[in-house]
């Protein structure tokens, strides 16, 4: 009887430890990019913004790092009276086509999702409402270490970079 309970515990113990385990993976905080020691001021401070998977709603490639972030500006209104949708900027040391095939796995045509080949995009809509940011959608292009909001970062992870990721999301 006393294994019994003492099974009945555990148990319950592992299942409690999973729920609360997948609760936290899917708010997981996504992490900036690295900052090298002479950083300035103003780039310390954005790293201090706190951006969850749970906060984007959206599949964040594993590993990677946020570099931008632009969240929903209420005055820019487009010729359409869409606002646009907020965009996170994300850089991985993984390839390109790693990166594509991850995200070719998980948003599937039967989904409503739409693959660009061309333009290395996935857009949730058509291929000018993702360049008029008003569909969420992914695009991947390589990375060259050159891009404006790498400035300040760790020069030793910048010059592991070979992917950006920008993603359009609904909150």
């Amino acid at each position: 009887m006393k294994k019994l309970a003492a099974y009945f515990i555990i148990s319950i113990v592992l299942i409690s430890t999973a729920e609360f385990s997948q609760l936290i993976a899917q708010s997981e905080v996504i992490p900036w990019i690295p900052l090298s020691e002479d950083a300035q001021s103003d780039v310390v401070k954005r790293n201090k913004t706190i951006i969850t998977t749970a906060e984007i709603n959206f599949p964040v490639y594993r590993g990677a790092y946020i570099t931008s972030y632009y969240p929903v500006s209420k005055s820019a209104e487009i010729d359409s009276l869409e606002l646009p949708l907020p965009a996170i900027f994300l850089v991985t040391s993984d390839d390109i086509e790693t990166v594509k095939q991850y995200y070719k796995k998980l948003l599937r045509e039967s989904d409503g999702w739409i693959s660009q080949e061309d333009y290395s995009v996935f857009v949730k809509g058509t291929l000018s409402q993702a360049f008029a940011r008003t569909a969420p959608g992914i695009a991947i292009r390589e990375e060259t270490g050159e891009s404006y909001d790498l400035k300040g970062a760790d020069p030793k992870v910048v010059s592991s970079l070979k992917t950006r990721i920008k993603i359009l999301y609904k909150p």
